[in-house]
């Protein structure tokens, strides 16, 4: 089963309880491949596993359809879906690749009317303004002067792909702490724009981002982003769970689904440590809610 709650695919399997993991692989040509494996190892719960994709090629624009098989390591089953995407709007999307909670949408208003309050009043609250400047490909090269010689010895490798920078705009004080929301952990982001930029769906790595208020009544909530970018390649993510509170030790405690929903409490419980690890400090204990970290990279739950 797969469910687009945002520009990301939750993928949901259930299959027989003998497998304790399966792994997922992803096509965007057709369902007998060619394959592109996004993630090895999913462990199985029951039988149960659950998967967030957000490096999906969700259109910006139009429709998409791409194709999901999962192979389960025990029975060794393999299962083929088909996912389609919709994005009619056109927006441009902000990713975090291991927090979707933070992602952020922009409308393309026209850039012609300023954006404020070029757009309808009070939404979007996020404008995007494109990009700025020019996008640089760097090159990775050495030269070295050779003594009594006419030319310098030449010591190079691939062009780096690339570096930019755009801005967007905020209209609204709420805006901003989303802003700081998603910026805040300091890794790489995922940014999708239409296909009419020429610029393919990138990993980014954002640099120092730059706020300037709009107009000289600073009371005013919109603001002006600026976010030089380097793209890179795809990350792996942080390590999630403790070594007191993670999924390894919850299976192992509840090797079933019905003795999990048997015990007190709530998955919110056990997901913040308190159903394994009751007398352990709450910055330490677990995942915090979301699934995605109490640390840094996490929302703090």
């Amino acid at each position: 089963m797969a469910d687009i709650p945002g520009p990301y695919v939750q993928l949901t399997l259930t299959t027989s309880a003998l497998n304790t993991a399966v792994s997922i692989e992803r096509s965007t040509v057709g369902a007998t491949g060619p394959w592109t494996m996004i993630q090895p190892v999913v462990p199985l719960l029951d039988g149960r596993a659950f998967y967030i994709d957000t490096t999906a090629p969700i259109a910006n624009s139009g429709f998409t359809t791409f194709w999901y098989r999962f192979v389960t390591n025990v029975t060794e089953l393999t299962q083929v879906i088909s996912v389609i995407a919709a994005n009619p709007a056109q927006a441009v999307w902000l990713t975090d690749p291991v927090r979707p909670w933070a992602d952020l949408s922009m409308d393309t208003c026209s850039v012609s009317d300023g954006h404020v309050p070029g757009c309808s009043t009070p939404d979007p609250e996020f404008v995007w303004g494109g990009f700025t400047g020019t996008l640089d490909q760097v090159p990775d090269v050495g030269l070295h002067p050779i003594l009594n010689a006419e030319h310098p010895a030449d010591v190079f490798a691939r062009r780096k792909f690339a570096e930019g920078s755009f801005v967007f705009f905020t209209r609204s004080l709420d805006a901003i702490d989303r802003v700081y929301e998603l910026f805040t952990a300091g890794g790489p982001l995922m940014l999708r724009v239409a296909a009419e930029y020429g610029f393919d769906d990138q990993f980014i790595q954002p640099g120092t981002l730059a706020m300037s208020y709009m107009f000289k009544d600073q009371r005013r909530p919109e603001r002006r982003w600026v976010v030089p970018f380097v793209v890179v390649d795809r990350p792996l993510g942080p390590i999630q769970g403790t070594d007191c509170n993670n999924w390894c030790a919850i299976e192992e405690a509840f090797p079933t689904m019905q003795s999990m929903a048997d015990y007190p409490g709530t998955w919110a419980d056990a997901m913040d440590g308190d159903v394994l690890c009751p007398d352990t400090p709450p910055e330490l204990d677990g995942f915090g809610m979301g699934g995605f970290g109490s640390g840094p990279f996490g929302d703090g739950g």
